[in-house]
């Protein structure tokens, strides 16, 4: 059961980075349909890289090593957009829940 919440909550906080993506692209100091391409595009361009290299059924399978550090850039990546939004603390937040869990997850036999 608490492997399933474990890997309930990776699941969302890796949608949350998506959504932060769009939420970034919309925050660009640039013209409305650039603005409205980065929101869209940006997340697109992530979902895009997490299928192809970090999924669980990832199309190209890395090596435990790459992929965890696949993973992990993939939320200082989200935590950094937070940051950019006027939110560090809460990008800090991000970077910190999804280590904590993950961590447990590993020591729990089930790597996320």
């Amino acid at each position: 059961m608490i492997r399933a919440f474990g890997l309930l909550l990776v699941f969302l906080l890796e949608l949350a980075v998506l959504a932060i993506g769009a939420r970034w692209g919309w925050s660009l100091n640039v013209p409305t349909a650039v603005r409205l391409l980065a929101a869209v595009g940006v997340p697109l361009l992530l979902a895009g890289l997490w299928g192809v290299l970090g999924s669980p059924r990832a199309r190209v399978p890395l090596r435990p090593p790459a992929k965890h550090a696949f993973q992990a850039g993939w939320f200082v990546l989200g935590g950094g957009m937070l940051a950019l939004l006027g939110q560090p603390w809460l990008g800090l937040a991000l970077v910190v829940v999804w280590a904590v869990v993950t961590i447990l997850l590993r020591r729990a036999g089930r790597p996320a």
